[in-house]
């Protein structure tokens, strides 16, 4: 009895796993399907319409084409990945920074909100050559990068803060707990998920950033690249730095939601629960 007790007990212990895994493949396929079917209507096109190489290359020719250049396209990934890094922490950062401020002070909102939202209407491409003149090029290029990723981490920050259950706050401050305790342990922390989602977003907006700047006023990055090879007719080349590109924003989101998924690990519980 007891060893079957423990065979039934081992074989229930186990059947979540392939679940686990039929669950993980499937997720896999769905987010597949949309970039092979692109890829056949791309293939499709060129079986076709016959376009000249410089004007559409094949998908098997980008293919080529990314591994003949890899030592170059690593070469000017590298410079993007590090300058879309810099510029998602200071953007985290400052951000942050600023949310707090506006939640908390009406004068910070006053005085700071609106020039935020300022900051978005302007185009980066006409402030860029600007930004060059004013600042030394990589300097020029990291703040652009933050520009164009501000302001989801400011927004999703001043929601949260000002999103808090008004119950838990009036519980603290019943409990006998000071205004600064109170935001420290208590509005913060509720304010975290919704932070991370303005983050997740900073994440891709900070490499569309970088390439602005890149394009302007350097001659290294994925974003210089594409410039040149496009002047170059060198068209394949352009579309692997474009594929690189996209590369690294899915890349960098992951990495912040691999970063919630291990600060609120209660969020990933939750889930399960409700799911």
């Amino acid at each position: 009895m007891t060893t079957l007790g423990t065979r039934a007990t081992t074989s229930a212990t186990r059947r979540p796993v392939p679940r686990a895994r039929l669950r993980g493949a499937r997720r896999v396929v769905l987010a597949l399907i949309l970039p092979l079917a692109a890829i056949v209507a791309w293939q499709a096109t060129i079986w076709i319409a016959a376009p000249r190489e410089w004007m559409l290359p094949s998908p098997a020719g980008v293919a080529g084409a990314a591994w003949d250049a890899r030592d170059r396209l690593w070469f000017h990934a590298q410079w993007t990945i590090v300058i879309a890094c810099i510029g998602l922490v200071l953007a985290t950062v400052l951000g942050g920074v600023l949310a707090y401020a506006i939640a908390r002070s009406r004068t910070a909102r006053l005085a700071v909100y609106p020039w935020v939202i300022v900051s978005q209407v302007i185009p980066l491409v006409a402030l860029a050559p600007l930004l060059i003149l004013w600042l030394p090029p990589f300097a020029a290029i990291v703040m652009l990068a933050v520009l164009m990723s501000i302001f989801p981490v400011v927004v999703a920050g001043v929601d949260g803060l000002g999103g808090t259950d008004p119950e838990l706050v009036r519980a603290a401050r019943g409990l006998g707990a000071s205004e600064v305790w109170t935001w420290r342990h208590v509005r913060v922390p509720a304010a975290l998920p919704r932070l991370f989602t303005g983050i997740r977003m900073a994440a891709v907006f900070v490499v569309s950033g970088a390439v602005v700047g890149e394009l302007v006023a350097s001659d290294r990055g994925l974003g210089a690249l594409t410039r040149l090879s496009a002047g170059q007719f060198e068209t394949p080349v352009t579309f692997a730095g474009v594929a690189l590109l996209a590369l690294i924003g899915i890349a960098l989101f992951g990495a912040v939601a691999l970063a919630e998924r291990i600060a609120l690990p209660w969020m990933r519980r939750t889930t399960r629960r409700g799911s």
